[in-house]
């Protein structure tokens, strides 16, 4: 009995290892799906599709290098908000 729960626990253990390895892997693949696009890389869109925008360069363009463009939760691209960056963007809110 003893040697077929070590079997048992052997397989979930190298089975949950390779489910937390395939997510990783799709995490990785997901975020090569998106890229800085537009004039000034403001935009974060699928990785191939060239955005056009103004070339107008607004001082809250510089949080964007505190944030990361990447497949969102919703499936889409988008930039990942985390403190660093919604700090940055309150700077520029109109007081």
């Amino acid at each position: 009995m003893k040697p077929l729960m070590g079997i048992l626990i052997s397989i979930l253990i190298i089975t949950g290892c390779a489910t937390a390895e395939t997510k990783t892997e799709q995490n990785k693949a997901q975020n090569t799906l998106c890229e800085k696009s537009g004039c000034n890389g403001e935009i974060c869109a699928e990785k191939g599709k060239k955005m056009i925008s103004p070339c107008v360069v607004l001082p809250q363009h510089q949080c964007l290098k505190m944030s990361k463009c990447e497949v969102q939760p919703n499936g889409k691209c988008g930039w990942t908000p985390n403190p660093e960056y919604q700090a940055c963007l309150k700077k520029f809110l109109p007081k």
